[in-house]
């Protein structure tokens, strides 16, 4: 793993950008809207509920539901409309974690009931939703711009919260199925956009019990996750990786992923490497631009 070093003159590629974050009223999307705004971006922030007083006379509030594809369309398309272009987008609208889908729910006649899985609408659909429509705007213009979904470390090592775990999983695998569709675009298509995954440990948001902290867990403040989610928004040379920010420090983990794949590759049987090989070939087949 490479740790990074972040310095605020990172940050000069936020001048003068657009800049999205939805969840952005509080906890880290708020830390990273602040951050965007000091040094020089033009930020809309989507969320349900309304800015604090005092988040910056600079920030653009607009009122968002991410569970609605209607009220995301709307986001994009009225700050679009304003500042004409979108260059950096969020996607950190979530919710903490509501229901354990091994908690058995039975009916008066004491039927298995389907779980319940209303949490995914916002801490998967959602945020997948809001890569699609930053997708679709970035793809109009020739500079591409840069996407940064919102993971957790819950999605990496796994918590007994189910929905949560599951969800933030599941985007990992998204981000990326992204980085490699984006690859695959003809290139006369294909502005440069980017996209990574941030990972926070625990955070000091509405999202976390405040009892983590009275029993010694390792709590960081959102103003340090911030500047993570800053530098993969704007560092053009970060692409398709991973960013854990545990305990106020930062690590790149895409790179030993990678790695941990090759070591285990005298592990696994030759006919089995070749399906991961002929896997490898599709996924990062490169089209030919079209006649």
């Amino acid at each position: 793993m490479t740790e990074l070093t972040i310095e605020d003159q990172q940050f000069a590629g936020f001048k003068d950008s657009v800049v999205l974050i939805t969840g952005g009223s509080s906890g880290i999307g708020l830390a990273t809207a602040q951050l965007a705004e000091k040094h020089g971006a033009k930020v809309v922030v989507g969320d349900i509920n309304p800015l604090p007083t005092d988040a910056g006379k600079d920030i653009l509030y607009v009122p968002l539901d991410v569970t609605s594809w209607d009220s995301q369309s709307n986001f994009f398309k009225k700050s679009y409309e304003k500042h004409g272009r979108i260059d950096h987008v969020f996607a950190n609208a979530g919710q903490a974690p509501k229901f354990n889908f091994l908690d058995e729910v039975l009916n008066e006649s004491g039927e298995l009931q389907e779980p319940n899985y209303d949490s995914f609408a916002i801490n998967q659909r959602g945020i997948m939703n809001t890569t699609i429509l930053a997708l679709h705007y970035m793809k109009k213009q020739p500079s591409g711009g840069s996407i940064v979904v919102a993971s957790s470390i819950a999605g990496i090592i796994g918590f007994p919260e189910l929905d949560y775990s599951v969800a933030k999983h599941a985007l990992f695998g998204f981000a990326r199925a992204v980085a490699h569709n984006l690859r695959a675009i003809p290139a006369h298509r294909n502005p440069a956009i980017r996209i990574n995954t941030l990972a926070p440990s625990w955070t000091v948001t509405n999202m976390v019990p405040a009892a983590l902290a009275q029993l010694g867990a390792n709590m960081q403040e959102p103003d340090v996750v911030a500047r993570a989610a800053g530098l993969l928004l704007v560092d053009a040379g970060r692409h398709n990786q991973v960013v854990l920010v545990h305990g106020g420090r930062s690590w790149e983990l895409s790179a030993a992923f990678d790695r941990a794949v090759e070591d285990s590759v005298p592990l696994i049987k030759p006919e089995v490497l070749g399906v991961f090989g002929e896997m490898r070939d599709w996924a990062t087949y490169d089209k030919k631009e079209e006649k």
